[in-house]
């Protein structure tokens, strides 16, 4: 298991938080847990009831079942959690 820092951006509040998250992580594991942190880190700026994490450059959404490694994402890579 490697670690990769990926850019999370929140459109909803418009801003962006540099996490650090496992590449063996899939993303319906990783989706709730970045919404927790958002939720912390933004202070009661963002509620999320159900989010989705999608690519922050193309806006697709990634499916839940396929891991960080498996998307290729790479250290600096940019996510939009909506």
């Amino acid at each position: 298991m490697n670690k990769l820092l990926i850019e999370v951006y929140v459109p909803a509040i418009n801003k962006v938080y540099d996490v650090i998250v496992p590449d063996d992580a899939k993303v319906y594991e990783l989706t709730p847990l970045l919404t927790g942190a958002v939720e912390r880190l933004a202070e009661g700026l963002y509620i999320a009831n159900q989010a989705t994490l999608c690519d922050g450059e193309t806006g697709k959404i990634y499916e839940g079942n396929v891991t960080l490694e498996e998307m290729k994402l790479e250290n600096g890579s940019r996510v939009m959690l909506i």
